[in-house]
């Protein structure tokens, strides 16, 4: 068999990079597979990590279509990166191209089908956001299983002026049906999500749950001792460490918690990520904000805590209630998403009330004061990772998975015919409409195959005019209306309302 040829595709690749397809490139490399990864930010100086965009001008267009597509409330429509992945020589080596942090790399969620006519593509779900409409976590709201109509709440992430999600929600169902591809969830409670979801119906077989693995013995090589002289902590101090950040990670409940925290014990609060998020607090306890980390300083941060605190309102997995583990500290969590079959609450890890400060304080005090179970449940986290969680076990089903997937007999569906039910635009495919204004007039559906085909030809007309240095639009579109009328003024027409 020749080698297997894998592309990751990401945003970016030393951020996340133990799970977003870069550490991949040394680790899973052998004799029988070869992996690359490209990026929209490139950070390290890996030469098998390949620019998806080559130059500033089309950073500069990616960077324009994010400001227009939160503009039109829409997402992963109009785009840059697809074209650029499209003609990147690497894709067209590739055998398997897995895609990791999809929304976050802006490619159109339509060209998916051509990427899955010509490739074997492998989808990691690190989060609920091709299951929705809009959101990447859905929270309390059960829509996406019925077509996001009418969303509740349109300024979670990725946030919306004008409700496009149902649109979105069919643009993806549509995608889905007419593709046959492999998906990767980390999580036994995200496998769940994807087997209720309508939009995987047809994709339902080929899910594969892959929990994330870890290095074990990197968070062997610091001892507690040392760890805690490296913040200069004290050994009569409790330390509580958390990952700063109130959109997923329910800081504010952390912040609720604190404030009415009963106990005699002096208490350091550590965080990583966004600083002065506990500045109410800080009168009351030592806090230490270290900001952004590396990874040699969360191994620092996790071997001098003695409780780790993840009340997260969204999570598909938890990596750092993992690192927790591996660190013999025990984990509290709220019991929703993923996270307590993740940490194997309540026997492991503590699962509370779901948004409960009450709750998440009384199990913080309850371990601040009993020291014997801390050690307990840190001793017997770190026997779950050594079991289920090992870095040599993931990589070894991934390269599992890239072998049968590169052997898999995938189907190829023909797409079904455009569904708008639109009478203007179905008189259109029929006939010429000469007036201006009529053609102005008509209803964009994000979602109807016909209109993403032809942003397909406007993404892609772009890119050719970048590539060849035609920089002002004005030349975009004159050969736009060389050759598609209906593009033209369909472009017009969202510039108009931009």
């Amino acid at each position: 068999m020749d080698k297997i040829k894998v592309l990751e595709v990401n945003n970016i690749d030393l951020p996340g990079r133990r799970f977003n397809g870069y550490n991949m490139i040394k680790e899973i490399s052998d004799n029988n597979i070869s992996v690359k990864q490209t990026v929209i930010i490139k950070q390290s100086k890996n030469d098998s990590v390949i620019p998806l965009l080559s130059n500033d001008t089309f950073m500069n267009e990616y960077y324009k279509f994010q400001i227009t597509e939160d503009k039109l409330s829409i997402h992963n429509v109009f785009s840059i990166t697809t074209p650029a992945l499209l003609n990147l020589k690497e894709y067209k080596e590739a055998d398997i191209v897995h895609f990791h942090m999809f929304h976050n790399t802006k490619l159109s969620i339509y060209s998916l089908i051509k990427i899955a006519e010509e490739k074997k593509v492998i989808i990691s779900l690190h989060d609920p956001w091709f299951l929705t409409g809009r959101c990447v976590h859905f929270y309390d709201c059960l829509l996406w299983q019925k077509g996001c109509k009418k969303c509740p709440d349109l300024t979670t992430m990725f946030s919306f002026k004008e409700d496009n999600c149902q649109m979105l929600w069919k643009l993806k169902k549509y995608v889905f049906d007419n593709i046959d591809v492999d998906i990767v969830v980390p999580s036994k409670w995200m496998e769940s999500l994807v087997k209720k979801s309508p939009i995987f119906e047809h994709n339902r077989n080929n899910v594969h749950f892959i929990p994330f693995g870890i290095d074990l013995k990197k968070f062997d090589s610091i001892n507690t001792k040392d760890a805690r002289a490296h913040y200069n902590l004290k050994d009569d101090e409790i330390v509580l460490f958390l990952r700063a950040q109130n959109e997923f990670k329910g800081t504010t409940y952390v912040l609720e918690a604190l404030r009415k925290l009963k106990t005699n014990k002096k208490i350091v609060v550590l965080t990583c990520e966004n600083k002065g998020l506990l500045d109410e607090v800080k009168n009351k306890y030592k806090i230490i904000d270290l900001g952004m980390i590396k990874d040699k300083e969360m191994v620092y941060a996790m071997k001098a805590c003695d409780i780790f605190l993840m009340p997260s309102k969204g999570e598909s997995f938890g990596m750092m209630a993992i690192e927790a583990m591996a660190s013999s500290k025990p984990v509290i969590v709220f019991d929703n998403t993923a996270l307590p079959s993740v940490v194997h609450a309540n026997e492991c890890g503590i699962a509370v009330k779901d948004r409960s400060s009450d709750e998440l304080r009384h199990a913080i005090e309850h371990l601040i004061d009993n020291k014997e179970e801390r050690e307990r449940r840190g001793l017997f986290g770190k026997k779950i990772c050594q079991e289920e969680y090992q870095l040599d076990r993931y990589n070894k089903d991934i390269k599992d998975l890239y072998n049968n997937v590169y052997l898999r007999e995938t189907k190829k569906r023909k797409p079904s015919s455009s569904f708008t039910k639109d009478p203007k635009i179905q008189a259109l495919l029929h006939s010429a409409i000469t007036s201006e204004e009529e053609k102005l007039n008509l209803n964009i559906d994000y979602s109807d195959p016909f209109i993403q085909e032809q942003i397909m030809i406007f993404n892609n007309e772009e890119y050719q005019c970048i590539k060849r240095e035609s920089k002002k639009f004005k030349n975009i579109v004159k050969n736009i209306l060389k050759k598609n009328k209906f593009l033209y003024n369909l472009i017009r027409k969202i510039l108009r309302r931009n």
